[in-house]
């Protein structure tokens, strides 16, 4: 029996087939279309039409607020054509199997708290970063939701004046990996928007591009450390394609080290580590969900 599992971002849809030991067996992704749900089911319907074995379930990772009780979407985040939708019912009827969702974030999370470096933690966060900042929030060895399900919800935290900077203050943006890419590659010149070639500049000593990267490092350090002041987590796993790169781990390991060095008391806080699963660990936490889910029916 095969399972699909789906990681939808804002840039691509990943997808993985897993085995019932959850060991991913192949994997791909396509570009998430930005026009209508019609679009975006297309594109399942063709992942899913590829394999002829026996199949078992859609198990998918979306941004955005869902009630995985239902499967209903109250707010689409960057895939907006979700928006104010039974995403449950829609793929059920559409595709004739059984799907269960969750939001990105928290599929990372539950990754890496079942068989990742979240192991043995009892209160800690995940986020991912890429287009945007997700969180999944782990309180007393479970995912926490919260009353309204936007627990976790950092990229619409207001880092900077709203009044000033708009939506150009929120976490999200000043997080976000393309926007981070964006700026080195204006700041030279150049008109990539590839991350890795970014990140060789970086690597490779470039001045500017390591001033714009510290810039960045020691701004998302600031929101951790409110994070450890509200939730005093004791790790915090950094997931996303860009985790795979230890150059972006280790600017926020400094970053961070830098400013509890300069801050006016000795203050506790989590260690910063990658996620094992880094790319994968929404895809196999959806899979995890969706096992959880269907061992209660």
């Amino acid at each position: 029996m095969k399972y699909l599992s789906i990681d939808a971002g804002g840039t691509f849809i990943k997808y993985a087939w897993l085995d019932e030991k959850a060991n991913i067996l192949s994997q791909g992704k396509k570009p998430t279309p930005r026009t209508t749900k019609e679009d975006f089911l297309a594109v399942i319907k063709e992942i899913w039409g590829h394999e002829s074995d026996e199949k078992g379930g859609i198990c998918l990772s979306l941004p955005g607020t869902i009630n995985t009780k239902t499967g209903f979407v109250h707010q689409g985040g960057s895939l907006t054509y979700h928006h104010q939708l039974n995403i449950k019912k829609y793929y059920e009827d559409e595709l004739h199997t059984q799907v269960e969702v969750e939001n990105d974030a928290r599929c990372a999370a539950l990754a890496e708290m079942t068989s990742g470096h979240m192991q043995g933690i009892q209160n800690g966060i995940v986020l991912t970063f890429g287009t945007g900042v997700g969180g999944g929030i782990i309180l007393n060895g479970e995912i926490y939701k919260g009353h309204h399900l936007i627990a976790g919800e950092v990229s619409v935290i207001y880092s900077k004046d709203p009044k000033q900077y708009q939506s150009k203050g929120l976490f999200g943006a000043i997080g976000s990996i393309y926007n981070l890419v964006d700026k080195i590659a204006k700041a030279k010149n150049s008109e990539t928007h590839d991350g890795k070639e970014v990140f060789n500049w970086i690597g490779a000593g470039d001045k500017m591009s390591q001033q714009i990267f510290k810039d960045y490092c020691d701004e998302v350090v600031l929101e951790l450390h409110n994070i450890q002041c509200l939730l005093d987590p004791e790790r915090i796993c950094i997931g996303g394609g860009i985790s795979e790169n230890p150059l972006f781990i280790a600017g926020l390991q400094r970053a961070s080290d830098e400013f509890y060095q300069r801050f006016p008391i000795a203050f506790p806080h989590a260690e910063i580590v990658k996620c094992q699963y880094c790319n994968d660990a929404n895809m196999l936490g959806a899979y995890y969900h969706y096992k959880k889910t269907t061992m209660k029916v």
